[in-house]
């Protein structure tokens, strides 16, 4: 379960924000995923919960924007974006077909990341 870890990271960095600007309480993290990540929303926010018991960001609502994975294409040079949900029939390689020339020739671009992209505090 990489949620849990991912969310304690979440909220270290909320955390150490927060007590840099002298604040008592963490109200909001946004937060963007791409896709790619394999981030599962639900148990990312339930992992938040366990993870921020107790602490200064107890109760913060956890805000996530999912963005879509993009693939360059090796062969034609253009870029394609991947949902993993139109991608459901990708197996063990994760190969993603180029939408323009149709090769398999690709690397993935965008998708893998997460960023705290914001968070709400009170004084």
């Amino acid at each position: 379960m990489h949620e849990f870890s991912f969310a304690y990271n979440i909220f270290k960095v909320a955390e150490a924000t927060a007590l840099k600007y002298n604040a008592t309480k963490i109200t909001e993290v946004y937060l963007e995923i791409g896709e790619l990540t394999l981030i599962v929303p639900e148990l990312l926010r339930q992992s938040f919960k366990m993870a921020t018991h107790g602490s200064i960001a107890e109760d913060a609502e956890l805000k996530i924007d999912i963005t879509p994975g993009k693939i360059k294409c090796r062969d034609c040079g253009n870029i394609s974006t991947v949902t993993l949900n139109e991608e459901a029939q990708l197996t063990g390689l994760q190969l993603f077909q180029c939408r323009h020339c149709q090769s398999k020739n690709t690397e993935i671009v965008e998708g893998k990341k997460a960023n705290v992209k914001n968070i709400k505090i009170q004084d």
